[in-house]
């Protein structure tokens, strides 16, 4: 009698130790970004862990992996960690995992698969989202709501970086853009166009 596959958190349990060596390969081979010794000790496991306790939770499609993927976002970012890091190490993790069931002619079930791509959605645009936040904190606490015109120039130009970056993402194929990370694109965007018809506004008043 054929033994039962196991579901995916309990597959990445058991193989966590091989998963973590695997995804520190992969992290110290890349050149761009750069890897730190902080990210290959401390990054990818923080990384796994937040991926188990999600599946485990089966949280998929519940605003509770958004709130705890943003937040953890936040943490890293204030370790050090760059966007491009946390969004490069995510991907490391999902693709380890992939690579190994593989290996180990073991089964990812269709909803387990949604899981794990939800996962990672939801923990780059979180981890964008709250690069984009940082940038603006200063700024904000200074100035509130009357913004000058470099002021909303810098808003500005940190809603197209996060657009570049969410692009960017979404061009590598690893999520879809109509799911977290394509939300966040679309709201830099329109963020980009309100901030524009400010700055327009802006000059013009300055102007007579």
């Amino acid at each position: 009698m054929l033994s039962a596959q196991p579901m995916l958190h309990e597959f990445v349990t058991a193989n966590r130790e091989e998963i973590v060596a695997r995804c520190r390969m992969k992290v110290s081979a890349r050149s761009d970004p750069p890897p730190t010794s902080t990210e290959i000790d401390h990054g990818v496991p923080m990384f796994l862990d937040e991926m188990v306790s999600s599946l485990r939770l089966g949280l998929s499609g519940n605003l509770q992996i958004a709130d705890t993927a943003a937040k953890h976002g936040h943490d890293l970012l204030r370790q050090g960690f760059t966007v491009s890091q946390v969004v490069h190490d995510y991907g490391d993790v999902c693709q380890t995992i992939t690579e190994m069931a593989g290996e180990k002619s073991t089964t990812i079930s269709t909803e387990d698969f949604r899981k794990l791509n939800s996962c990672l959605d939801d923990a780059i645009a979180g981890a964008v989202t709250e690069h984009g936040r940082g940038h603006l904190a200063w700024s904000e606490r200074v100035e509130g709501d009357n913004l000058s015109i470099d002021a909303l120039a810098d808003r500005l130009r940190n809603e197209i970086q996060t657009a570049i970056i969410t692009l960017g993402v979404l061009e590598q194929g690893r999520v879809g853009i109509s799911g977290s990370t394509g939300t966040v694109l679309k709201r830099s965007l329109l963020n980009s166009q309100g901030l524009i018809d400010r700055l327009q506004a802006v000059v013009k008043g300055a102007s007579r």
